[in-house]
């Protein structure tokens, strides 16, 4: 006896579901024999671990980069906007009790 379920996928009495043309179990099929066709591995996980990990680090290379870059426009700024923002820092540091020298480390946290 063959049923039909709901998805289509027809299965005899004892659950097979493999059949040939005969109408009976497919003998070609069982899962006896060692010619399985081999599973396709999904590779969704690692496709992301790997492009976090790239994001990751393509993002914690400039960090070092910081101190040097903050340096260089508080020297070179001509626009304004450095000093604009780094007075905002600065009352910031004074609000929060932070010392001043701890100025181009806030900085680097705001950049950040």
């Amino acid at each position: 006896m063959v049923v039909t379920l709901r998805s289509h996928a027809k299965k005899d009495a004892n659950g097979n579901s493999n059949f040939n043309y005969a109408g009976g179990p497919d003998e070609s099929s069982s899962p006896d024999k060692k010619h399985k066709s081999p599973e396709k591995k999904d590779n969704t996980t690692l496709v992301v671990f790997f492009g976090l990990l790239i994001d990751l680090l393509a993002f914690t290379l400039i960090l070092p980069l910081f101190p040097s870059l903050i340096s260089h426009y508080r020297t070179n700024d001509t626009s304004g906007l450095f000093n604009f923002l780094e007075s905002k820092i600065e009352n910031f540091r004074a609000i929060v009790g932070a010392p001043p020298e701890f100025n181009t480390v806030l900085f680097g946290g705001f950049l950040g």
